[in-house]
């Protein structure tokens, strides 16, 4: 695994607004750690995974990794949300969907 990027990882909570509405708030003690960062084509996703969900990224983290799942990736200012994590062995394999605003 190689580790070539510097990353940002967010979880979100959720609060709640006066009329009771659900607000996602990041949270503000963000971790920076290194990963491996890939793009993955529709192709490429289908023949790893078996589905087609609109992953557009892949993470190579550590095991150590405070990433969870529908958490947020931010590298190099763009924003990915995490779809799935993948335990193996020696890292985590984190697929992601680019944030598009």
């Amino acid at each position: 695994m190689i580790l070539t990027a510097t990353v940002t990882i967010q979880n979100q909570t959720t609060n709640y607004d006066a009329e009771g509405l659900p607000v996602i708030v990041w949270t503000a003690n963000q971790t920076t750690e290194q990963a491996g960062h890939q793009p993955l084509s529709d192709e490429l996703e289908y023949k790893s995974y078996g589905v087609n969900d609109g992953i557009t990224d892949r993470f190579f983290l550590k095991t150590t990794s405070a990433a969870k799942e529908n958490g947020r990736i931010l590298d190099a200012g763009i924003a990915y949300i995490v779809r799935r994590i993948k335990p193996y062995p020696n890292h985590w394999e984190a697929t992601a969907r680019k944030v598009v605003e």
